[in-house]
């Protein structure tokens, strides 16, 4: 069994990462610190829930990560625009970087809560019934403006 690294060895491993990566998506120095303080601090309260055999350590802390920013999306309704470099870098597998750009600048044009339902759904993974008890919205809305907004990026990207 492999030993788990210390505290200190994931802080001084993915600080930086994780505050690159929350920076990247909402562009502001302070609201990154505190969202990356409290990324670490779940991480270190549920270290030993973390089991290796279901994903890499990496993995485990960027959903963390992945999950703190929608909820400080959800809780702050402010306005931030996605990026280009929008998927991390492990999940690139079988997706060029032309086509996730393509991909990033139509979810950047859709509305907030479109981007909020295409995020939910395909980074997430929430079916639509979760994602319309999480924004408090019925499933029918839920499913039209899912359908809308996959529409609308199909028209932005030419397809």
């Amino acid at each position: 069994m492999p030993i788990k690294p210390s505290i200190d060895e994931i802080y001084e491993e993915y600080y930086q990462k994780v505050f690159s990566y929350i920076n990247s998506r909402i562009n502001n120095y302070h609201d990154s610190e505190d969202l990356c303080e409290d990324v670490f601090t779940k991480v270190f309260r549920n270290l030993e829930k973390f089991d290796e055999s279901k994903s890499a350590l990496s993995t485990w802390i960027f959903n963390i990560t992945k999950n703190t920013l929608i909820d400080f999306y959800r809780t702050r309704h402010d306005s931030y625009e996605l990026l280009d470099n929008y998927e991390y870098e492990e999940e690139k597998d079988g997706i060029s970087e032309a086509e996730l750009a393509d991909l990033a600048a139509a979810l950047n044009k859709l509305s907030d809560e479109e981007k909020d339902i295409i995020v939910l759904k395909y980074y997430e993974g929430y079916s639509l019934k979760e994602i319309g008890e999480k924004m408090s919205l019925s499933y029918g809305v839920v499913k039209l403006r899912h359908n809308s907004a996959l529409d609308k990026m199909k028209g932005f990207m030419g397809y």
